[in-house]
């Protein structure tokens, strides 16, 4: 996997745990009617790709050293920087690059 595909990758998943889902109101998704069989939009396919690539990235950060996992998170979500931050978020991004590149097959 190349660095720039996993920023972006990283940025999508920051943008979606930034994001506050209390669970209430109006569904996320609307019932669509349709005359015969399933349908699935493209942007429900890319929806569902993106949520499939959020999850494995969750996961394998979830999975990381904790030291590794505060400068992710430091560096994404504006937490706290942990000692020798530099240092560790270059070993977490390069840990991210191989199993998230072996994860998604990329």
């Amino acid at each position: 996997m190349d660095r720039e595909l996993l920023m972006d990758y990283m940025d999508m998943w920051a943008r979606n745990m930034r994001q506050p889902d209390s669970g209430l109101g109006y569904p996320k998704k609307s019932i669509m009617m349709s005359s015969g069989g399933n349908y699935t939009s493209f942007e429900d396919m890319i929806e569902e790709a993106d949520s499939n690539i959020i999850k494995t990235i969750d996961a394998v950060i979830s999975s990381l050293d904790p030291e590794q996992r505060s400068a992710v998170w430091a560096r994404w979500l504006n937490t706290k920087k942990p000692m020798y931050y530099e240092l560790k978020l270059s070993h977490a991004i390069d840990n991210l690059m191989t199993i998230v590149g072996r994860r998604l097959g990329i």
